[in-house]
């Protein structure tokens, strides 16, 4: 590692995540989009804005036969993502490129899952450029992921993603605009006493409109003042499956 990098043990060590000491470090957001992830065990998957690929090395102890893609566009992510993938044993093909430019690197309709942990916020106060980048719409907006997510899906194939709940109805607007059909839903809130702060949604390329499911609210803390989590939480940090191997 580099002096500015450390590295994180997650879900109780089965996974060790090298990140940047400054600079923009994953959140338990990325676990909860994971365990959403609903698919067959066989397929091509990416992962629209890696970062420091924690989401492909989740789902890689879930599905074992999945080929896996990443694509990253700041090099220094690009190059951490890189060190994850050897650390964890995951076989992945990463690409340094904007979401915008996909279509440089990809045939039309060539995956059949795609997963994004978006840029957030349309602006915001940031403590550096790399977090800003991450966070907010500096480079890419929402629609540059889900238009190029419509580029990169087969039909029938399937995007999942986390966005705030302020942009609920935009971000159904504008699937629908790419002929992406939500389908299931669910809500994180902070505590039972809370609104929903995001929601992830699974969404089909040309499916059509209907059997829409809810499914029952992600409560992150039993106690938000002691940073207590919820029995689903803990349980997802507790027995998440097992990774194969992991070097160091």
């Amino acid at each position: 590692m580099n002096d500015d990098e450390d590295l994180s043990p997650f879900i109780r060590g089965k996974v060790y995540v090298v990140q940047k000491k400054e600079g923009y470090r994953f959140n338990i957001d990325s676990l909860f989009l994971a365990d959403f992830v609903n698919i067959k065990s066989s397929g091509k998957l990416i992962d629209l804005g890696t970062g420091s690929g924690i989401i492909l090395i989740l789902l890689s102890l879930k599905y074992k036969n999945l080929q896996f893609y990443g694509l990253e566009v700041q090099p220094e992510l690009y190059h951490l993502a890189e060190k994850n993938f050897v650390i964890n044993d995951v076989k992945v093909d990463l690409k340094l490129v904007d979401v915008k430019d996909v279509k440089s690197i990809y045939p039309h309709q060539f995956f059949d899952y795609v997963v994004v942990n978006p840029p957030y916020f349309k602006s915001g106060e940031y403590k550096n450029i790399q977090e800003k980048i991450a966070r907010s719409e500096v480079l890419a907006t929402l629609e540059d992921f889900i238009k190029a997510s419509w580029y990169l899906l087969k039909n029938k194939g399937k995007i999942f993603m986390i966005v705030p709940v302020e942009r609920l109805s935009e971000t159904i607007q504008l699937l629908k605009n790419y002929k992406l059909q939500p389908k299931r839903y669910r809500f994180i809130h902070p505590s039972v006493d809370e609104k929903a702060t995001h929601f992830m949604f699974e969404a089909i390329k040309q499916a059509k409109e209907g059997g829409e499911v809810v499914e029952s609210p992600l409560v992150v803390y039993e106690n938000p003042k002691e940073k207590k989590y919820a029995n689903y939480v803990w349980n997802m940090l507790e027995n998440y499956p097992e990774h194969r191997q992991w070097r160091i």
